[in-house]
């Protein structure tokens, strides 16, 4: 009877080696998974950041370019009218000049005409300009000082103030706002440069 229990309490005994070295294995495989699990999670979830990271980098540039492009479009948009006041006014200054000015205005402008010696050119106010503003008079003075001699050639109906000058079909466009509209087109970046150099 002992041989039989000392034979059983061997097995027991080899069984519980056999189970704690089993649980051992497995509590160490799990372990080993677990670890592995873990590590693929953590390196999975870097890369994620990494990426969501660098997605809102690429959002962040995209949405400051943006924003710069439209800051820089409404400071355009802005000198841009303030360049159309800046003519408005110049207009409004020109169409409330008095006859004085006015003449000294178109004299200026004829006695920079190149046209040829002695030829007769048809001088057309506008209908819109005041009717003492051209007198024969002082059609006749200015004729003494220029090359070419000026004819009245009858009001042009233009709602800008001016005058027209007519060679025999070529025309030399005096009107205020086309003028203007030649300078703004022409100078624009050099004004916009002077009103608004910092």
């Amino acid at each position: 009877m002992d041989a039989i229990t000392k034979i059983i309490e061997q097995i027991d005994q080899a069984a519980a080696t056999k189970r704690t070295a089993y649980k051992s294995e497995q509590l160490a495989q799990i372990d080993a998974d677990f670890l592995q699990r873990k590590m693929m999670i953590e390196a999975e979830d870097e890369k994620l950041t990494a990426q969501l990271q660098k997605n809102q980098n690429i959002k962040y540039k995209q949405l400051h370019a943006r924003q710069q492009m439209e800051v820089k479009q409404e400071t355009l948009m802005a000198k841009q009218n303030y360049l159309s006041q800046v003519f408005a006014e110049a207009y409004n200054k020109m169409q409330a000049w008095q006859n004085e000015e006015i003449r000294d205005f178109a004299a200026t402008c004829l006695e920079q005409l190149s046209l040829e010696k002695g030829k007769k050119v048809l001088f057309k106010p506008s209908h819109s300009m005041p009717k003492s503003s051209y007198s024969t008079e002082w059609l006749a003075h200015l004729n003494e000082k220029l090359d070419y001699e000026l004819v009245y050639g009858g009001e042009i109906p233009a709602d800008s103030y001016g005058f027209v000058i007519d060679d025999e079909g070529v025309q030399y466009n005096f009107l205020y706002q086309d003028l203007l509209n030649e300078i703004k087109t022409s100078n624009s970046s050099t004004i916009s440069n002077m009103l608004f150099e910092i």
